[in-house]
């Protein structure tokens, strides 16, 4: 429903006047610009609510707290909005529900995230945003980057069906996260700023957050920033990308994520994480190699010859099935190999 069709009921307005001689700037609410041209205050979260009167352009309106559970899709001009409803006051005493969309972005930046994210994700980002703040111990700051992860794939998805302008906004608002834009799939994605974690984990009590940033660094070397493609995998051009097994990175990394075993107590979810990364490059069918055959198998051979502890036995089968896989000599199979000669 576009902001054009919003247009005023019948219904006489409803007031709340306020106490005597009390005013929104007295209460100390926080105020905020009406943006769009006109809008109805609403009595319920809903556009077919009743209307409580109009809104115009400029009007200063108080933030009351509550953001409504119901995300409802409005466009304004050419811009479709997700967003949830704020209960809000006038100047003039009248209670009522807005659309976020509707709001200016003058608000404090707690109703700021739940305007732009619903209550959920707005709860859940909050919470990240606490652990980020109370960072002390080594399993404290290790939470805390997991919580980024999980925030970051959360906003990633959410802000799909939201304006493209959006995504940069909510990542001002958070710690230690950035968003870039892909143009392959046409969208932003939120990735995890590592070295935003590096301060606390050097005074904390344990190397296990040193370490596990150390394997970060690793697996993103080049800002240290998580992103789609990780060190052991070359995009050469936009849709183009090739595993680099073959030239002992894989077998590297490995040993690497052996070395963070002793440490799985309180950083087992990174450790699974990252090992499925180069697990899945060494055993997914489909993946085209920039190295030639023989060096691929060798490097597979030598993981298979090598006892790593972080390894289980469906881990080991399946890099052995992706072994078979490799000494397949056919036609089919062979254009998966050495696009490092150009072939």
């Amino acid at each position: 429903m576009s902001c054009g069709q919003d247009t005023p009921e019948q219904e006489a307005p409803v007031s709340t006047p306020l106490p005597s001689g009390d005013t929104i700037e007295k209460k100390r609410y926080p105020l905020v610009t009406l943006s769009v041209p006109v809008f109805q205050i609403r009595e319920a979260p809903r556009v077919d609510s009743r209307s409580l009167g109009d809104l115009g352009k400029g009007e200063r309106i108080a933030l009351l707290g509550p953001v409504s559970e119901e995300v409802t899709r409005l466009t304004f001009g050419k811009k479709t909005f997700f967003q949830p409803w704020l209960l809000v006051r006038t100047s003039s005493g009248v209670e009522g529900w807005v659309h976020a969309a509707a709001l200016g972005d003058d608000m404090p930046d707690g109703l700021r995230l739940k305007a732009l994210l619903g209550q959920d994700l707005a709860e859940m980002a909050a919470t990240y945003y606490q652990a980020f703040e109370e960072m002390e111990s080594a399993a404290s700051v290790i939470l805390a980057i997991r919580q980024a992860h999980q925030v970051a794939d959360a906003l990633t998805i959410a802000l799909q069906v939201q304006p493209s302008e959006m995504a940069p906004e909510v990542a001002e608002l958070l710690p230690a996260l950035t968003t870039i834009w892909l143009a392959p799939t046409y969208s932003w994605h939120f990735f995890v700023d590592y070295t935003a974690f590096t301060a606390a984990a050097q005074h904390s009590d344990s190397p296990a957050d040193d370490k596990l940033l150390e394997l970060y660094y690793r697996t993103y070397p080049v800002d240290s920033i998580g992103y789609v493609h990780p060190a052991w995998k070359l995009e050469v051009e936009e849709g183009k990308v090739y595993s680099l097994l073959g030239k002992g990175m894989h077998r590297a990394y490995l040993g690497h994520l052996d070395q963070m075993q002793r440490y799985r107590d309180i950083a087992g979810w990174e450790i699974d994480q990252l090992k499925a990364l180069i697990i899945n490059d060494m055993a997914t069918p489909s993946v085209l190699y920039w190295e030639a055959r023989e060096k691929v198998q060798a490097e597979l051979e030598v993981i298979l010859d090598t006892t790593f502890a972080v390894l289980t036995p469906r881990d080991t089968l399946a890099l052995y099935k992706s072994l078979q896989l490799l000494k397949d000599t056919s036609a089919a199979e062979e254009r998966r190999f050495n696009f490092r000669a150009g072939f």
